[in-house]
């Protein structure tokens, strides 16, 4: 058996099973979360950047919970987060 019978049998059995994945949901099929305006409370000209950190599992678990029973992304929960942190500790002032 030649190293190209190999290949196909793998290729074969790999693209059977995709024709096998069912059709993605209509829109009208999910539940609100392709209805979320991403950045509907921040500013239009805001550039955005990557932000990359570690948390605990406990509370990134805690914090997506949160954004989805309010149906607020992480980005609108993020913003409004940093707004109350400057409310109860007042806000950043730039020189």
């Amino acid at each position: 058996m030649s190293r190209d019978d190999d290949v196909g049998k793998a290729l074969g059995t790999w693209l059977g099973k995709a024709k096998k994945l069912a059709e993605p949901p209509q829109p009208t099929e999910t539940t609100g979360s392709l209805n979320r305006a991403e950045r509907s409370r921040l500013p239009r000209d805001d550039e955005l950047s990557q932000l990359n950190f570690k948390i605990p599992l406990r509370l990134k678990k805690r914090i997506k919970q949160l954004a989805l029973r309010d149906n607020v992304t992480l980005l609108v929960m993020l913003d409004e987060m940093v707004a109350l942190y400057e409310k109860e500790r007042g806000k950043l002032v730039t020189k």
